[in-house]
């Protein structure tokens, strides 16, 4: 009786709610929520289950059955939830999402969990992820993502968590015509590209003196630039490409590709392109195909080729 009338206050103080907000959501009286609380009377059996689901807990949390190592157990599910995926199958990364969101029925206020699904969910709602997009299940699995998103938006207090969790609701509002809220998303990010950590800690150890680790966030904020800067190129040779400026969109990759051998006169630049956004080289490919440049279109392939060989050897010889 002691731990359950605790856990409730603790519960909802988390949630900075009264007991009259609580009490209405359970359409009981705020006395009965003060009795549980103050160790004098138990919830009957049959709002158990409702009071666990409006604290988006189980009821293992309620009654402080749950164990201290649920980030452990967490940690675990995830783990063996990403080692079913197999790149570019569809199948693996639905047993996957489905080994997450089994995950989240015990653990439902469980962010790490919540985002691991968010992104999980993303990947399969977005029709461009190509192979990855089965019409059939999509659907449904970008609404549940959407509400996974906005859970997070209320339950975490990590910022990149939530910007994250914007970005996602973005994503999926656009993917399916909801531009007005897709809108409303984008108004909620920074417009400067420099209110970064690394950026920020930079002027710190600059201050300090410390050159050293001054040097070593210099070298992150680049990095991401540069990753930011290759998702932009990307799509804006898409673009191009798109509305059949096939040249353009050759010219884009093109002084993209020049750019990244400049600043890396070996030829091995971290791969900064993602899934999502495809490989320069082979969009590049298309690009000359589409102009009727077989000969430039083979040759792309072949430098595509050759990097992907180049990036191999580094990582095995544990320079990257």
């Amino acid at each position: 009786m002691e731990t359950i009338g605790k856990n409730v206050k603790r519960l909802r103080g988390e949630r900075k709610w009264t007991q009259e907000e609580l009490a209405e959501r359970l359409n009981v009286s705020a006395q009965a929520i003060s009795k549980w609380e103050n160790g004098n009377g138990l919830p009957d059996i049959s709002q158990v289950v409702p009071l666990a689901n409006v604290f988006g807990v189980s009821t293992d949390v309620l009654f402080g059955l749950e164990g201290t190592d649920e980030s452990d157990r967490v940690a675990e599910m995830i783990r063996e939830a990403y080692a079913l995926q197999e790149y570019g199958k569809c199948d693996t990364y639905f047993r996957s999402y489905d080994r997450l969101t089994a995950g989240l029925k015990k653990y439902p206020s469980n962010c790490v969990l919540l985002n691991a699904c968010m992104e999980c969910g993303l990947s399969l709602s977005l029709p461009e992820n190509g192979d990855l997009y089965d019409p059939e299940r999509a659907p449904e699995i970008a609404d549940e993502t959407v509400r996974q998103a906005k859970l997070l938006l209320a339950c975490s207090k990590d910022p990149l968590v939530t910007m994250r969790a914007h970005q996602v609701l973005l994503l999926l509002y656009a993917s399916r015509g909801d531009y007005g809220l897709a809108f409303a998303e984008a108004q909620k990010f920074p417009e400067r590209t420099d209110f970064t950590l690394f950026s920020n800690l930079e002027r710190v150890y600059a201050a300090q003196g410390d050159a050293a680790h001054a040097r070593v966030c210099l070298c992150s904020e680049i990095d991401y630039v540069l990753q930011s800067l290759a998702d932009s190129v990307i799509r804006l040779g898409k673009a191009c490409y798109g509305s059949g400026r096939y040249a353009e969109a050759v010219a884009v990759y093109e002084t993209f590709l020049e750019m990244l051998d400049a600043a890396f006169p070996d030829g091995v630049h971290p791969p900064y392109q993602d899934f999502d956004s495809g490989d320069c080289f082979l969009l590049l490919a298309q690009a000359y195909l589409a102009v009727g440049d077989e000969a430039h279109a083979m040759e792309s392939v072949e430098r595509g080729v050759s990097y992907d060989l180049r990036l191999a050897g580094r990582c095995a010889d544990g320079a990257v």
